[in-house]
């Protein structure tokens, strides 16, 4: 069907694969620690019992200082990122570069519908695939338009959304007290009929995946316009202007973060929405810190800390998938059921054993494989040829897919 050589090592960013992992690691660490916490079947007076142990304060205020909505800011603007590559890499070779993209994002979305509706109920992927569509449509947008519209709606999309539909707290109260009452019955069958279609009404028909939608899309077009610029490509050479850069965005992103947490908890007074805007606001300013600050431990002498999450980088499909059938299978009551025993701290340590189990697990399958099995599966539906797996036959072949 295609004549395109595989993507060898040279091919890819490394520096992309180390960002890609040490978004995973911030994604686990909310998940466990932050969502299951708020957004599950713990009780309030577990909640409080909770809270009143300073350990698991501590552990759910550390998830949510540094990696709440900051890793997966990271992770939407890695998205856009990689489809700016993907554009360009088939350009360059002449290929249709429309209809593949297509046919992988169409293959994401019934990856991601299969995973929000039977193994996890936080999955984004299907959200991804969904504003994958639209991101192709706005390809050909200049680049101050991708990184204008992609701040705006990076910033105030959900206001935006608010402002369209209007507030969905009420449709997100509603879905929580659905969602108590199906894990009430501990029947995974039951939690799988009744939440497929709670989640398709307080997306598509009350309209939360619009606010979710904007937040998201405005990552993926900042993304984009990264990559088009050539600044992840140039790293190397641009490493003098990433360093001040650094130094300027972190400090101030936490300093925005925590003034807007501060009065978020009242301890400085103030209209909730400008805690809001306070947090949105921090957030571009604070990831574009992490990720500069992650590249340049990269091309230092400590690149091995940082080179670390490379392996989960690079099966960052088959790892996000894992993480939400064991978080699924640890937390809810027809799993192990265990929230209610863990609790914050405990669950910390958790994601964080998890996410090095899952490094370990990657570079083991890496050693004797070309990529992850849900990369594999992925790449050869899109393309309709069976790529090479094992490293001898990637080697060995000398046409393949990109």
């Amino acid at each position: 069907m295609t004549n395109f050589r595989p993507m060898s090592k040279s091919d890819r960013i490394d520096e992309l694969d180390v960002l890609r992992g040490f978004a995973l690691m911030g994604v686990f660490v909310v998940h466990f620690t932050s969502s299951s916490f708020y957004n599950l079947t713990l009780t309030e007076a577990q909640q409080n019992a909770f809270l009143a142990n300073p350990l698991d304060l501590a552990a759910l205020s550390f998830a949510e200082l540094f990696f709440f909505d900051k890793a997966n800011t990271l992770f939407a603007t890695l998205f856009g990122m990689g489809f700016w590559i993907m554009l360009d890499r088939l350009r360059d070779r002449g290929a249709p570069f429309e209809s593949i993209y297509l046919r992988r994002i169409l293959i994401l979305l019934v990856i991601g519908t299969i995973n929000l509706h039977l193994l996890f109920p936080g999955d984004v992927l299907q959200k991804y695939a969904l504003l994958g569509i639209a991101l192709l449509l706005l390809r050909n947008l200049p680049s101050w338009a991708l990184l204008f519209t992609g701040l705006i709606l990076a910033v105030f999309g959900p206001a935006i959304a608010d402002l369209l539909v209007g507030s969905t707290d009420a449709a997100w109260d509603q879905f929580g007290e659905t969602q108590a009452a199906a894990l009430a019955e501990a029947d995974y069958w039951h939690w799988v009929t009744v939440m497929a279609p709670a989640n398709l009404t307080v997306d598509f028909v009350q309209g939360a995946f619009l606010g979710w939608g904007l937040y998201l899309f405005g990552r993926f077009l900042v993304g984009a316009w990264i990559i088009k610029q050539g600044w992840i490509q140039r790293s190397a050479e641009l490493l003098p202007v990433m360093r001040r850069l650094a130094l300027v965005a972190l400090p101030i992103g936490f300093a925005i973060e925590i003034a807007g947490w501060a009065m978020y908890l009242d301890f400085i007074p103030g209209p909730s929405w400008l805690d809001k805007l306070l947090h949105t606001t921090a957030l571009p300013v604070l990831v574009t810190g992490y990720a500069l600050a992650v590249i340049l431990v990269f091309h230092s002498r400590y690149k091995s800390i940082v080179v670390f999450f490379t392996p989960v980088g690079r099966m960052a499909l088959t790892a996000y998938v894992a993480h939400g059938a064991v978080f699924t299978f640890v937390y809810l009551p027809f799993g192990l059921d265990l929230l209610p025993v863990l609790g914050p701290a405990k669950s910390l340590a958790f994601a964080v054993a998890l996410f090095a189990a899952m490094t370990w697990a990657c570079k083991a399958w890496l050693a004797r494989f070309s990529m992850g099995p849900l990369e594999y599966l992925w790449r050869w539906a899109t393309y309709g040829a069976q790529p090479p797996m094992r490293r001898a036959l990637v080697s060995e072949t000398k046409t393949g897919l990109e």
